[in-house]
């Protein structure tokens, strides 16, 4: 009997301390991700940040940190200050398409012209053969960031949707890994058809409002007029350590976003976060809401397209995710940069955890890298140390490339040969013309002036982009007939139509 009771009383004081060391192992971890985080924030001298882990269904923490500009006294972040998203949006039009999957509306594996009558690629078999499936997992065909720079000519996502008509492809059709931005206005178009809202009021009313995501919002309304919103800016490499520039270039950064906004802008925070990753990590569900069917939800991780490969890690794509197999096991997740913002958001399936970091930093992605790397391996109890790592390797000077060898200089024709009215489907009417001596485009709401290359090549800037631009001049009637421009596509010449 004394031994029973003294097996019991043991027993008792073991549960006593597992269960003291579960009260207590959320406020150490708590602790450990503040440390993390801040740490990284130091290093990488980034003004503010959202961090966000969830853990078995439960947010363990959604904290601002920094402030809201670089000043000294500026507001600091709170858990709901906004960051914009960036290419983690994209998992919020996949989530969007999947809903009207689920509604019977649409299937994977439907034409895409079954539902868009005016889609139209390149290649007519393609545009016949083009399925639902194949909007989001990049292999259509283009060069990579197909049409990214067309926004910086003033023209938007309507005209984006109507120029992948015009897009040369540069390799074969589901063949060849090429990430692309402009492809989620189809994915946004679809969901527009059925839901009979826009993409952002879809968004409003079929995720953010059913995940209580009460304070995430997008661009299109609020990018210039919300408060609690972290301002953007450059981190750039220089001999005295990294160094901040604001983005004042607002107004650009507005112009590429709003174009491609399936694909980058919506705009969220650290508290609501937290529930679209539960979502997710419960297979579609929140709280005792189905938001996405589980065979959906399935079907949007399923790995589609390889991306790239190494000692460490294979990446796959899917359907507005990355899917990573590698040392930390399987990462669902996607990164995003753009307009002064980065963000990494990633779901480990075996550990039941999520983990989101939004930045007001909009060139790397490697602070976040070291942020979330580090604590999956906190979760998975693995001593490690990402953050050197990572920043090492950012900090290491870059290999040096070998100079690139300059063009012969040729003088340019008289101002008269290349000016007059050119023309191209889509793009709508150009004009060349001379102002004091200056060669100057006028293209869409853009009026600049030409800056001479060499030869019959000039250059010229448009909000926060650059291009070149070649005349084809013809001896014979002595003036340019078309002339191009460098957007990275082949999208064909602009046609001569008034000297």
């Amino acid at each position: 009997m004394k031994h029973t009771r003294f097996t019991a009383f043991l027993l008792f004081l073991l549960l006593g301390v597992v269960s003291l060391q579960a009260q207590h192992a959320p406020a150490h971890q708590v602790r450990e991700i503040k440390n993390i985080a801040t740490r990284v924030q130091k290093m990488w001298n980034v003004p503010a940040m959202a961090v966000t882990v969830v853990k078995d269904g439960e947010t363990i923490f959604a904290q601002g940190m920094g402030k809201l500009r670089a000043e000294e006294n500026a507001p600091l972040a709170d858990a709901y200050t906004l960051f914009v998203n960036a290419s983690t949006s994209k998992a919020f039009t996949a989530a969007l398409l999947g809903i009207v999957v689920d509604m019977g509306y649409v299937k994977w594996t439907d034409r895409v012209t079954d539902h868009l009558s005016d889609f139209q690629l390149y290649d007519p078999w393609v545009t016949e053969n083009y399925l639902v499936q194949d909007i989001m997992n990049h292999k259509t065909g283009f060069l990579p960031q197909a049409l990214d720079v067309i926004p910086a000519l003033g023209y938007g996502r309507d005209d984006l949707y109507h120029m992948f008509r015009l897009v040369r492809p540069s390799s074969s059709f589901r063949t060849t890994y090429s990430y692309c931005n402009a492809l989620y206005t189809i994915a946004a178009r679809i969901v527009e058809k059925y839901t009979g809202l826009t993409w952002e009021k879809a968004l409003e009313e079929y995720i953010f409002k059913p995940l209580e995501m009460d304070h995430t919002t997008t661009g299109k309304d609020h990018y210039f007029t919300a408060e609690n919103f972290a301002y953007g800016y450059r981190l750039s490499k220089t001999s005295q350590g990294l160094m901040l520039t604001p983005r004042d270039d607002r107004d650009d950064s507005y112009a590429w976003l709003q174009a491609v906004s399936p694909a980058a802008f919506v705009m969220s925070n650290a508290n609501d976060m937290g529930q679209w990753m539960k979502m997710w990590l419960a297979n579609g569900k929140y709280k005792d809401k189905q938001i996405l069917s589980e065979e959906t939800v399935k079907y949007l991780f399923s790995p589609q397209t390889i991306c790239s490969w190494d000692n460490e890690r294979v990446v796959l794509y899917a359907q507005g995710w990355r899917i990573e197999q590698g040392v930390q096991g399987k990462l669902i997740n996607h990164t995003g940069l753009a307009g002064g913002y980065t963000a990494w958001v990633v779901l480990v399936p075996e550990l039941n955890l999520g983990v989101s970091v939004l930045m007001n930093q909009g060139s790397t992605t490697s602070p976040q890298t070291a942020i979330i790397r580090q604590i999956i391996d906190l979760y998975r109890d693995v001593k490690s140390d990402w953050i050197s790592k990572i920043y090492d390797e950012y900090m290491r000077p870059p290999a040096e490339r070998k100079p690139k060898e300059e063009e012969e200089y040729v003088e340019p024709l008289d101002n008269e040969i290349y000016t007059g009215t050119y023309f191209k489907n889509l793009f709508g009417e150009v004009s060349v013309y001379e102002d004091e001596g200056s060669l100057c485009l006028k293209i869409n709401d853009i009026d600049t002036k030409l800056e001479h290359k060499t030869g019959n090549t000039f250059h010229f800037r448009a909000r926060d982009e650059a291009f070149d631009i070649t005349f084809i001049v013809n001896t014979k009637p002595g003036w340019a007939d078309s002339f191009t421009i460098d957007f990275g596509d082949d999208l064909g010449p602009f046609v001569r139509i008034f000297k």
